[in-house]
């Protein structure tokens, strides 16, 4: 865990309530485990039947069955979980934290292992800066699906300002494209981005990206 002490120096200076699984091996697959003092404290799981967010602004969903235990604690059951961490393209190494958003909903902030941060390289040409988008490489964004760009804020971490942007897809016969949109321009403003300029894109944790020149 020392290593993901960076994740969790703002959940513990903001005094929120949350619980962390780092996932290690097959059993981590199988089911979460939602320790007594997280459930005391939220009253959560207020039902079975329960959902995941990874981003509170996209409410993208994924469904997740809870059974509470005698001890306090509860834990996930069914195949939900497993689910869950094949579509966000979680393995071995990777380190979740959760908050409750109300009764029946956690929302994960995924982390990857150190050194092991999916990245894409863009050389900055003249059409990102004029018409202030971002074409993400094809073979980046397949690795995570084309979903997780449609229409989700992601938080780009510049060396001179952090600006929230936008995504979207586009799609035809031909091709599908992911982009990152509004707040592009104010980005490349604010970090002083010219043409030429080699950039590269690290994904920090579900939705920001470090980007350095």
């Amino acid at each position: 865990m020392e290593a993901f002490e960076d994740a969790l120096y703002p959940y513990v200076e903001s005094g929120v309530t949350y619980f962390s699984t780092l996932i290690t091996g097959s059993s981590s697959f199988d089911v979460l485990e939602i320790p007594a003092h997280f459930t005391a404290k939220t009253r959560w799981p207020g039902g079975r039947n329960c959902t995941i967010v990874t981003s509170i602004a996209g409410q993208r969903e994924w469904p997740l069955k809870v059974l509470r235990g005698e001890g306090g604690d509860a834990r996930s059951i069914g195949t939900e979980w497993r689910e869950f961490l094949e579509d966000q393209g979680i393995g071995v190494g990777h380190f979740i934290i959760f908050e409750a958003v109300d009764e029946r909903t956690l929302v994960a902030d995924v982390h990857h292992p150190p050194g092991l941060q999916p990245a894409f390289v863009k050389i900055i040409r003249p059409s990102h800066l004029r018409i202030h988008k971002l074409d993400i490489p094809t073979k980046f964004w397949r690795r995570l699906g084309s979903g997780n760009f449609d229409g989700f804020k992601y938080k780009l971490i510049g060396d001179k300002s952090t600006v929230r942007v936008s995504s979207a897809v586009t799609a035809n016969a031909a091709q599908t494209q992911c982009h990152f949109t509004v707040g592009w321009r104010e980005f490349c403003k604010e970090n002083k981005v010219k043409c030429g300029d080699k950039m590269t894109f690290t994904q920090v944790d579900t939705y920001s990206f470090r980007v350095t020149k």
